[in-house]
């Protein structure tokens, strides 16, 4: 059984509201945290070099790699990978919902499917 929900225009623009100042207040904290990752040129250009080589190679093993005490450790760069993906999808997110607000009629009632209405931010008081 496929539940419909019927929206209007106005209704969705008023939920996406609040989904993206949700998402704009996740993206400021990771944006701040890459910022103060970028401030620490060592550990910038070490990212940066030790991105050059994958962590494997095709037959599961890899030669010796050593590394400086100063240089990022795996774990650090898994998490500054990490934390670029998220603010990626946040920014694609927050585009997408800028798309729709300005291309939604207000006095239009829309048929959203429960997946559409849980990603335009409606909550369960909504």
């Amino acid at each position: 059984m496929n539940i419909v929900f019927k929206k209007t225009g106005k209704e969705i623009k008023s939920a996406i509201s609040n989904r993206r100042t949700q998402l704009e207040s996740r993206l400021n904290s990771r944006n701040k945290t890459l910022n103060e990752f970028i401030q620490n040129p060592e550990k910038v250009r070490s990212y940066l070099t030790r991105n050059t080589k994958p962590d494997y190679s095709h037959h599961g093993r890899m030669g010796y790699v050593l590394y400086g005490k100063d240089d990022i450790s795996s774990e650090e760069r898994q998490e500054i990978d990490q934390l670029c993906q998220r603010i990626f999808e946040i920014e694609q997110e927050l585009h997408r919902l800028s798309f729709v607000v300005t291309h939604l009629d207000d006095n239009t009632i829309f048929d959203l499917s429960f997946e559409e209405l849980l990603g335009y931010g409606f909550e369960a008081a909504d």
